[in-house]
């Protein structure tokens, strides 16, 4: 049987190679083409220029419609002692101390409160949402935030809008605050408005604990007061009981003045000394006792004779003189008030037409080479 040779001769693999397009070539080889692919570049130039052109015009008109948003910024620092000397006066501290809320040395109270602890609280403020409700509320800032409101708008939504473009950061000590609204003068105004809101309302929260605690502290002082003085009465009423008793030992035993007991004590106690040994009260005779019994009767004030009772009024006196003004403090020092920024912070409109003028180009290219594959794919099936 002939075999019929099904390899291609050399005209017919010349003949097919003449039919393929040069500027194709390239996809056919290993190798990549570069001649090839610039004689693709520039057959499809127009389809690339249109293409950077279309993006080029297209990033210009976009970039125009975005509106400026600028970014203003305050730093802020602890609070000086002076602005937070008022929450430390010697009451107040004296009171702290005996709670176990700050450290005693040689009966000298310390400071209980420091510019850190106050600046603590003011940067937890700065986040809390429940003051971000309230500044914005009081400030009339609803309507600015969201011209636009509608019955379907909520306000929980107002009040994210107004965190997501508030922004807090703490380093090294130092908190910055910024915000960006597309209005650089009420962007620096709402910035230094709400730094001046949480001053004032992390000093009223501190100011209001400490009244809190001075209140509890008077009261509790006022009841042990009292307690001691109710106690120091039934004490006098029982001791003069005691004396009345011993009065009438005295009286029947015709014991009128003052015995003296040592010779009593040394015969009948020979085992007991003097310092541990008890005279009885009708020693004092009977006389002697009827005076103290009146004189017990008749006491207008039982104050004197209470243990430890004046250092109880002391302390009392100096926390109902504590008188803290909510003017002279403050939980911040502005170290940089925010001022209207001049340059904008976004849009940066030369980046965005740059970058699509770039990408327009190079998806012009890749454009031009898959228009340059189909073409070569059609021409073979035609062949």
């Amino acid at each position: 049987m002939q075999q019929v040779d099904t390899k291609d001769s050399p005209a017919q693999n010349q003949h097919q190679s003449a039919n393929i397009s040069p500027h194709f070539q390239y996809f056919e080889d290993e190798n990549i083409d570069l001649y090839a692919m610039y004689l693709i570049i520039w057959r499809r130039k127009w389809v690339i220029i249109t293409l950077t052109v279309v993006a080029a015009i297209s990033s210009v008109f976009y970039a125009l419609q975005l509106n400026y948003v600028y970014k203003a910024e305050a730093l802020l620092l602890p609070p000086n002692t002076k602005d937070i000397q008022a929450m430390n006066v010697l009451g107040l501290q004296k009171t702290l101390a005996e709670e176990g809320r700050v450290p005693v040395s040689n009966s000298i109270y310390v400071s209980g409160i420091t510019a850190i602890d106050v600046f603590k609280k003011f940067n937890q403020n700065l986040n809390s949402r429940s003051l971000h409700r309230k500044y914005i509320e009081e400030y009339g800032l609803l309507e600015l935030l969201s011209p636009k409101q509608t019955e379907e708008t909520r306000k929980e939504d107002i009040y994210k809008v107004f965190s997501e473009i508030l922004s807090i950061e703490e380093r090294n000590g130092i908190s910055s605050i910024k915000i960006e609204l597309e209005e650089p003068h009420t962007a620096a105004q709402w910035i230094n408005d709400f730094v001046e809101f949480v001053d004032r309302e992390t000093i009223s929260m501190l100011v209001d604990n400490l009244d809190n605690t001075i209140k509890n502290k008077i009261k509790d002082i006022e009841y042990t007061v009292e307690s001691k003085r109710e106690l120091a009465i039934k004490r006098r009423e029982d001791q003069i009981i005691r004396y009345i008793e011993a009065s009438k030992i005295a009286d029947s035993l015709g014991i009128v003045r003052r015995v003296d007991a040592t010779n009593i004590i040394q015969n009948t106690q020979m085992n007991v000394g003097l310092e541990t040994a008890t005279t009885p009260l009708y020693y004092l005779g009977y006389e002697a006792l009827m005076t103290e019994i009146e004189i017990l009767r008749n006491r207008e004030s039982d104050d004197p004779f209470i243990i430890g009772l004046r250092d109880l009024q002391e302390q009392l006196a100096m926390l109902k003189s504590v008188k803290l003004d909510e003017g002279k403090m403050h939980a911040v020092l502005i170290d940089q008030a925010a001022y209207p920024p001049k340059i904008p912070f976004r849009p940066n409109r030369k980046m965005i037409v740059s970058l699509s003028t770039v990408g327009g180009f190079f998806a012009g290219i890749l454009l031009a080479f898959f228009i340059e594959y189909v073409q070569n794919i059609r021409r073979k099936n035609y062949e």
